[in-house]
C-alpha cells in the first residue's frame, strides 16, 4: 500500500467511492482534504472527508476522546493525534484506517492432490481446525497476522505459511504446504494399507486397477438389485467358452449348431428381519432400564442402540441375529436354488412353484 494506492483501496472498499467521517471540531474535514489534495496531486482518488459521521463508510477520529464515540457507531476508523495533518502523516493514518475494515473472505490454498482427500483425512481435518481456529480471531484486516502461526507445531503441514492480503477487497489468501513425506502417508492413511514408496505404490495401483475391473462388472447389477431386488452380471467375452461346431440335418437341409457358455451372476437381496429379546429380570428389576431405552430411542435413536446389556451392545445383538438367519441356508438348498434359475434362464422357462418345508 504506497502512494496513491491506499487512497484506492479505501475507495474500492465502499463501493468505488469513500465518504470518511472526520469525528473533532468543526471544519477539521477541510484540513484532511487539503493534505489528501497535496498527498494525490490533486486527484483525489474517490475520496472525501467530511465534519460528522452520518452517511460515511469510515470515520477518523481527532484524539482519543472522540474515538469512543466513532467506535459505537460501529464505523472502521483510525485515530489522528489532532486536527493537523500533513500529506505524509495522512497517508500513515490511511494505511491505519484501512486496516481497519471487516475482512471479508479467506482463501486457503492447499495442494490439489490433498483437495482429493475425503474430510475425514488426518491432514485435512487438522487443516480445518486450525484455519477454523484463526478465523475465529479474525475481526478486521489488522487481525490477518494470526494466520502467521496458523500451522505452528503442525503434524502434517509445514510452520511457513504464505498469506497474501488485498485489501482493496478485504480478502486474504493463505497458501498451505504440507510437509515432505506426507504424500506417501496420506496415502497409506486412505489406501489402509502401508505404501512407502513408488514400488509400494505401483503394486497397490496395480491390484487396485483389477479390483476396480472386477468391481466394474458387478457394479450395475448391485445397483440395479438394491433398488429392484434382483440384478444380473451379464457374461463377458474373456468368460465366454466357445464349444465344437456340431453339423446338423433336416431332411435335406444342412445346418450347424454353434454352442457357447458361459457363467452369469444373479444377485436378490433379501430382506431378513431380526429380534432380539433379552430377559433384563422381574419386573420391577427392569421397568427402569426398559423406560430408559424406549427414552433413549425417541431423543437418540442411534444412540440407544449401542446400550449395553449383559456385555453387548443391542446394535451387536441384532446383528448377530441377523448373521444367523443369513447363514441357515443349508448347501443342498442352496444348489437347489442355482438348479432351478440355471433352468428357468437356459429354458426360457418362468413358472414356478415353491414349496417350503
Amino acid at each position: 500500500m504506497n502512494g496513491q494506492n491506499v487512497y484506492m483501496d479505501i475507495a474500492a472498499r465502499c463501493g468505488g467511492s469513500a465518504k470518511i467521517g472526520v469525528a473533532g471540531e468543526e471544519g477539521s474535514a477541510a484540513k484532511f482534504n487539503a493534505a489528501l489534495a497535496e498527498a494525490t496531486g490533486g486527484e483525489g482518488c474517490h475520496v472525501t472527508f467530511c465534519d460528522g459521521l452520518d452517511g460515511c463508510a469510515a470515520a477518523i477520529a481527532v484524539g482519543e476522546v472522540n474515538a469512543a464515540a466513532v467506535e459505537r457507531r460501529g464505523l472502521p476508523f483510525a485515530v489522528a493525534e489532532d486536527g493537523e495533518v500533513a500529506p505524509s502523516s495522512l497517508e500513515r493514518l490511511m494505511r491505519s484506517l484501512i486496516l481497519a475494515f471487516p475482512l471479508s473472505s479467506v482463501d486457503v490454498i492447499i495442494p490439489s492432490w490433498v483437495r482429493s482427500l475425503p474430510a475425514d483425512n488426518s491432514a485435512v481435518s487438522e487443516l480445518m481446525a486450525r484455519v477454523r481456529a484463526c478465523a475465529a480471531r479474525v475481526n478486521t484486516m489488522a487481525d490477518c497476522s494470526v494466520f502467521d502461526d496458523m500451522m505452528a507445531d503442525s503434524v502434517n503441514w509445514q510452520e511457513e505459511v504464505e498469506c497474501d492480503v488485498f485489501p482493496d477487497s478485504g480478502r486474504v489468501v493463505v497458501r498451505a504446504k504440507i510437509k515432505d513425506g506426507a504424500f506417501f502417508n496420506m496415502l497409506s492413511e486412505t489406501a489402509g494399507e502401508p505404501i512407502s514408496d513408488e514400488s509400494s505404490l505401483m503394486s497397490f495401483v496395480v491390484s487396485a486397477a483389477e479390483a476396480r475391473k472386477n468391481y466394474g462388472k458387478v457394479k450395475d447389477a448391485l445397483e440395479c438389485a438394491r433398488v429392484t431386488g434382483y440384478g444380473i452380471v451379464q457374461p463377458s467375452d474373456d468368460d465366454l467358452s466357445l464349444e465344437k461346431p456340431s453339423v446338423v440335418r433336416q431332411g435335406s437341409n444342412v445346418g450347424v449348431k454353434l454352442k457357447a457358455s458361459a457363467p452369469s451372476y444373479h444377485i436378490i437381496k433379501i430382506d431378513v428381519n431380526g429380534e432380539v429379546s433379552p430377559i433384563m429380570g422381574g419386573a420391577a428389576q427392569s421397568e427402569g432400564m426398559v423406560n430408559d431405552i424406549m427414552n433413549g430411542f425417541e431423543n437418540d435413536p442411534q444412540s440407544m442402540w449401542n446400550t449395553n446389556l449383559f456385555g453387548k451392545s443391542l446394535r451387536a445383538m441384532v446383528q448377530e441375529g441377523l448373521a444367523g438367519k443369513v447363514n441357515c441356508m443349508q448347501d443342498d438348498t442352496r444348489a437347489k436354488m442355482r438348479k432351478a434359475i440355471t433352468r428357468m434362464v437356459n429354458e426360457g422357462k418362468g413358472g414356478v412353484i415353491c414349496i417350503l418345508l
